[in-house]
């Protein structure tokens, strides 16, 4: 129930915003955002929605100081600010619920995290949340697509090692050779000792 309500909100949003946008009027301001779609939307200044916490335990929408890609032009610009959808929601693996903005580091570390976002699904048709991603990882001395690469190919290790298939470019080694065993030395027979007669008795 909870999470049709937020997408009929999302949808309602949109359509504001487009309505608002052709009209010229003052756009979105993440103060006006409810908190289950704060995360992850855009200002119509540019500026990213961060969801907070309040002293009392609310959850509020605040403007934060970090500039979408889309006021960089690093992104095709959202007229009016933007709300990102369910669908990007669930193909990137991020959380509407999450304080703050994302840790790029926390996402580096967590597989599954990681392969959600580096995902065609998320890549190629939400670069809203990758161009945050994008930032948050260049703050923290990390890049996105470094990591997306590494992260492909340690799948690519970890498929052939499944399948017995030695990772591209890994040495080749030759099968060991079976251990050669020396033929057995049959022992000499024993040889008793010749018997000495005992010398004659002399006769006395």
């Amino acid at each position: 129930m909870a999470s049709t309500l937020a997408a009929a909100f999302t949808i309602l949003v949109s359509l504001t915003l487009a309505v608002h946008s052709a009209r010229g009027a003052p756009r979105l301001s993440c103060e006006e955002l409810p908190p289950d779609v704060c995360a992850f939307a855009m200002s119509s200044g540019g500026m990213r929605c961060v969801l907070e916490r309040t002293p009392e335990g609310a959850h509020r929408c605040q403007t934060s100081a970090v500039v979408a890609g889309a006021a960089r032009g690093l992104m095709p610009a959202a007229a009016g600010g933007w709300v990102e959808t369910d669908a990007c929601v669930r193909a990137c693996g991020v959380d509407r619920a999450a304080l703050g903005l994302p840790v790029a580091s926390a996402a580096a570390d967590d597989r599954r995290s990681l392969r959600a976002l580096c995902s065609p699904a998320c890549r190629d048709g939400c670069p809203n949340v990758v161009d945050l991603y994008a930032t948050v990882a260049a703050a923290e001395g990390m890049s996105l697509p470094a990591l997306c690469e590494a992260q492909k190919n340690a799948g690519n290790r970890r498929m052939m090692m499944g399948g017995g298939m030695a990772p591209i470019g890994a040495p080749m080694m030759a099968p060991a050779a079976a251990p050669v065993v020396p033929p057995a030395v049959a022992s000499a027979p024993c040889e008793e000792p010749p018997v000495v007669a005992p010398p004659p008795c002399d006769e006395w």
